[in-house]
């Protein structure tokens, strides 16, 4: 075999090993997002039961607990997580879509990162730290 053919064979590997490991990397993400969801759902769920019977509220201090902008002293009471993206839409000039937020915070533009963000600052709008605009970017509250 020549030295081109080898350079030829392995090069066609090394593809091969690339799409591979791209279609494991979208497999490994969309599972992340999943346990993303379930991790909201259960801990809305927990949140919802605590309202309900305070008396025999459930211990959350493992889930991630975002208050209601009127509830909390300040941003400083977000996880820090939350509280970046606060910031970077903060000192942003305007309404930025999801994926411009992911990139001036400095994270993942990836399909499955930006949706846990989308999640995230979709939790920050709908407890009044930011608003969402009709076409679903988000702002400073004013």
């Amino acid at each position: 075999m020549s030295l081109l053919e080898r350079i030829t064979t392995r090069r066609a590997e090394l593809s091969d090993q690339a799409q591979h490991l791209a279609k494991q990397l979208a497999e490994v993400e969309g599972e992340l997002e999943r346990m993303s969801v379930a991790e909201q759902v259960v801990t809305q769920m927990l949140a919802a039961d605590d309202l309900a019977d305070p008396e025999h509220a459930t211990a959350t201090a493992g889930f991630m607990m975002i208050p209601y902008r009127h509830q909390a002293d300040g941003p400083d009471d977000l996880p820090a997580d939350y509280q970046l993206l606060l910031n970077t839409v903060a000192d942003a000039n305007g309404a930025l879509i999801c994926k411009d937020i992911c990139r001036a915070a400095g994270l993942s533009t990836e399909p499955g990162p930006v949706e846990g963000t989308r999640a995230k600052l979709n939790r920050l709008a709908e407890r009044g730290w930011l608003r969402k605009t009709p076409a679903g970017s988000f702002a400073r509250m004013s």
